[in-house]
């Protein structure tokens, strides 16, 4: 695909019927039902009918836009602030509304129409986790500590189950339905666009598009592919210094204001030099270089905020919440203490001592236990493993392929990073509630993409393996 389908016109059918594809019948549908879906919402008991009748009315929609689904949740996450209210502080937003609408009738298409599995090293050790985060969720319930009350925060762990499951549903969809570079590359341009709308923002000083959601790992995300453009693809020279200038007003972004804000910078340094060490050696070694002469020219107030302000505000809490942790996930080392199950034992035994784990590594492992830990320490694992041999195949070939998957490495490697300094790969409801996965939903869509593209260029190999096998065979006899 190359690009958006738009609806066909009539068809005319068998005999000579006309034909009326699914969305004109949405459309007609609305059109005559409105008035009374506007009667019912006046009415509280009638809100519920309205609802139920507007998502029949949305059916239709859906199967006629499924084949974008990537391309509507990537977009709905950074320029869609819509939410619904939970009745709590962690709202369901947009993306994750999308995510679970779309996944769940991709799933049906599996069951009665044998859509195609994708297949990879890392969808395997992927599903086991979905299984484990279940099965802990009642694991927890049935070893659950005396103390406890029974299904004490019962919603806020369905919310973390929710998004253990739904998180990797997105990379199911990006796998499944990316066929082609060019829509990753789709993809890669949302990013650009939000990037170059940010630093429009942070140049003017105040909220401009106050829709824009620029939280999270995006300028780990933005870095990482907007390098990977800056010096792997050729593009005319005016583009190019737009595109530097913008990542130089986001790096002043998170380097001078947001200098405090550790994951917030490195990450996206991170992401940079590997990126500029797969294009050469000799450009790692000068932004190294560069960046080394930036710490030692501002080494003062670095060492001030990264050094003593993060020591004191961050590092003896990080290690006093890691040994916080451990209190409660020792005792529950098999399946751990189920999806956002911790957060109960903390309210319990301690709540003026509950502080957040700094870690997604020790959040993953105290959630769902060693068991859970593995299978999720087995899919990094095989993603890696699987961007990196893409990049085997691509590199020698064209600018395009290099420069996108360059960019997925090194997000892959400040994803690692970031986790580690505890930015999320996998939202907690009591940090960043559930409304995270409005950012957190990047990393596993831009996982699936290289998912999606390992099996383009697996193909590709295969087939021109196969026609040189037959040419070779021609030109014997």
């Amino acid at each position: 695909m190359s690009g958006i389908a738009w609806p066909r016109g009539l068809e005319k059918g068998p005999r000579g019927r006309v034909r009326i594809p699914p969305a004109l019948w949405g459309v007609g549908l609305g059109l005559l039902l409105s008035p009374w879906i506007g009667m019912l919402v006046l009415t509280a008991r009638g809100r519920w009918i309205a609802l139920g009748l507007l998502g029949a009315l949305a059916f239709p929609a859906l199967l006629f836009f499924s084949r974008y689904a990537v391309e509507i949740i990537l977009f709905a996450s950074l320029f869609i602030p819509f939410t619904i209210s939970t009745g709590s502080q962690s709202p369901i937003v947009a993306s994750l509304l999308l995510t679970g609408l779309f996944g769940g009738l991709w799933l049906l298409r599996l069951v009665f129409e044998r859509e195609r599995w994708p297949k990879a090293p890392a969808v395997i050790p992927l599903l086991g986790f979905m299984v484990v985060s279940v099965i802990s969720f009642f694991w927890s319930e049935i070893w659950r500590d005396p103390m406890i009350p029974p299904w004490f925060l019962y919603r806020a762990r369905l919310g973390g189950l929710g998004v253990m499951l739904l998180s990797p549903l997105a990379l199911w969809l990006a796998a499944a339905h990316l066929r082609h570079p060019r829509q990753v590359d789709r993809l890669v341009g949302m990013f650009l666009i939000a990037g170059a709308m940010g630093a429009i923002q942070i140049l003017a000083g105040r909220t401009l598009f106050p829709f824009l959601n620029t939280g999270g790992l995006f300028p780990m995300w933005l870095f990482s592919f907007g390098v990977a453009f800056l010096v792997f693809r050729p593009m005319p020279a005016g583009l190019r210094v737009g595109l530097l200038l913008m990542l130089g007003i986001w790096g002043w972004h998170v380097m001078v204001p947001g200098i405090s804000w550790i994951s917030g910078w490195l990450p996206p340094i991170a992401a940079l030099l590997v990126v500029v060490w797969l294009r050469s050696r000799w450009l790692f070694a000068l932004v190294a270089s560069i960046l080394a002469l930036m710490a030692v020219v501002y080494w003062r107030p670095l060492q001030f905020w990264v050094f003593d302000y993060n020591y004191w505000t961050s590092g003896t809490t990080r290690l006093e919440a890691w040994a916080r942790n451990w209190q409660v996930t020792r005792e529950h080392l098999l399946f751990g203490t189920g999806p956002a199950g911790y957060a109960a034992y903390y309210m319990t035994y301690f709540p003026d001592q509950a502080m957040a784990t700094h870690s997604n590594y020790i959040d993953v492992l105290a959630q769902t236990g060693l068991i859970g830990m593995g299978f999720f320490i087995w899919f990094l694992a095989a993603l890696g493993r699987e961007i990196f041999q893409i990049w085997r195949w691509v590199r020698s070939t064209d600018h395009q392929a290099r420069a996108l998957v360059a960019g997925l490495i090194g997000g892959f490697a400040g994803l690692l990073v970031a986790m580690g300094l505890g930015d999320w790969f996998l939202p907690f409801p009591y940090t960043q509630t559930i409304a995270g996965y409005r950012y957190t939903v990047w990393g596993w869509i831009f996982a699936g993409a290289a998912v999606a593209m390992g099996r383009y260029y697996r193909n590709l190999r295969l087939q021109l393996s196969h026609a040189a096998w037959i040419q070779r065979g021609r030109l014997s006899r």
